[in-house]
């Protein structure tokens, strides 16, 4: 079946094909009367004529497609990030262009390389470590459209939406206390990723601050992940003292704590309780349903492409901070600790 082209709609409308052309772009047919925009419009339902996006994007110098760098695609918390993202790109006809890098650096590289060959008017990413600013500037180069999304790059100018997460990971510590627990301890997340920097610090400072004691666990991790939380739990249950409660600074890592606690003929909470970070939607469901700090991951990747579709518009709009509030959600994983035998 021979492809419908410009000319067919031109022909059909009795008009110019670069009337044709105005008339079915939206930044061009202000131009025309409204009669000529309805016959030409109608004429290309009619025929099934479908626009090539690229080709009349790449004659205004732009593609109509955002890059979209996350870090794991398995990680549940991602799904309604990247669904913002697409949400919000929709509505003005924009497209997103979603990868990931498995955490891996050069990865990384690669992806930033291609999407830059594939000229996406801009790219959001979720995915930098903390050197990520200077691998953006030389893939990139400084005036590229970045929006830096969950994890920031401090003493970087890049657009940045995060979360509040000092105040989550001091969130998770006062609720903690409030219940009566005096030893308590986090599991590690990745010491190059600003965002598990700053849970930490935020847990760290609110259990000093009320006068209970941090219990020190070894080992750390690269991936925040199912497997590691159940493995950093099991560091914690095989050192010198077991914590009457955890912090755990993501959702799937507590839930790998769960596992590890279960697995050890333990009880949540009763004998350790379980705080996580995210709020994804398997932690309501678990047994117990998991004690967490909200992260609206929707609303965030909305607004991260709100900030990326400004920037394409007004280049020279940087260094802008968008930090959603933290909020505790109390679930059944947590509780007063009990005395042991």
């Amino acid at each position: 079946m021979r492809k419908i082209t410009l000319r067919d709609v031109a022909d059909r409308a009795q008009v110019h094909v670069s009337t044709a052309s105005r008339a079915l772009d939206e930044s061009q047919s202000e131009r025309l009367s409204p009669a000529t925009i309805k016959r030409v419009r109608s004429a290309a339902s009619e025929l099934g004529y479908a626009r090539d996006l690229v080709a009349s994007g790449l004659k205004r110098g732009a593609t109509k497609t955002v890059g979209v760098v996350v870090a794991d695609l398995d990680n549940p918390h991602n799904a309604p990030v990247i669904r913002g993202i697409a949400r919000e790109l929709e509505s003005e006809d924009f497209v997103p262009l979603v990868a990931e890098t498995a955490e891996d650096r050069g990865r990384f590289e690669r992806l930033l390389s291609h999407l830059t060959q594939r000229r996406v008017d801009a790219i959001v990413t979720s995915a930098a470590h903390l050197d990520g600013a200077e691998i953006l500037e030389r893939i990139l180069g400084p005036e590229a459209s970045v929006v830096l999304a969950i994890r920031g790059l401090p003493g970087s100018d890049y657009n940045t939406v995060v979360h509040d997460d000092r105040t989550g990971g001091s969130l998770a510590a006062q609720h903690l206390v409030s219940l009566g627990h005096e030893a308590l301890a986090q599991l590690a997340g990745p010491t190059d990723i600003d965002t598990f920097v700053r849970r930490a610090e935020g847990f760290s400072r609110a259990v000093a601050a009320a006068g209970r004691r941090e219990i020190g666990v070894g080992g750390r991790t690269d991936a925040p992940s199912f497997d590691e939380g159940r493995r950093l739990m099991e560091v914690v249950l095989n050192g010198p003292e077991l914590p009457t409660a955890v912090f755990a600074p993501t959702d799937v890592m507590a839930v790998g704590a769960l596992d590890a606690i279960a697995g050890r003929g333990l009880r949540c909470p009763e004998d350790v309780s379980v705080v996580g970070y995210n709020d994804i939607p398997i932690s309501r469901y678990i047994s117990p349903a998991l004690t967490t700090i909200e992260l609206p991951s929707e609303q965030l990747g909305q607004a991260a492409a709100r900030m990326a579709l400004d920037l394409i518009a007004n280049p020279e709009d940087r260094g802008r901070l968008v930090e959603l509030p933290a909020r505790l959600i109390a679930r059944r994983s947590t509780g007063a600790p009990t005395l042991r035998r």
